[in-house]
């Protein structure tokens, strides 16, 4: 039967998809992680920097470190939406299969 052939190929193409998926995701998680990182390690560095300097009050030390880091502040969002992104992706997929894999019980079934 055709049909079953046909659900078949495509029931392993999106297996092979969701590993590819699995892999970026594992790549996206590791960008993601090396982003907070960078992103911490450098308001760390101009917390302490605008502290030394003593130019402004401690309630307003925070938010100027987050204008001096706004470039790792958007790596950061950039690496964690792309991150999220895989996952939807993956749920995605995952979806996809699962109705192919009922389409392929029904027509085995017929």
């Amino acid at each position: 039967m055709q049909e079953l052939k046909d659900v078949s190929t495509i029931i392993a193409n999106l297996i092979q998809e969701i590993g590819k998926c699995r892999r970026e995701i594992e790549a996206k998680g590791t960008a993601r992680a090396k982003a907070i990182s960078n992103y911490d390690k450098r308001m760390r560095i101009a917390i302490v920097t605008l502290k030394d300097e003593g130019k402004f009050p401690a309630t307003l030390i925070e938010k100027i470190a987050k204008g001096v880091c706004a470039p790792e502040i958007e790596e950061r969002e950039i690496a964690e939406s792309g991150y999220r992104a895989c996952i939807s992706n993956l749920e995605a997929l995952k979806a996809q299969l699962n109705g192919y894999q009922s389409i392929y019980k029904h027509l085995d079934s017929v």
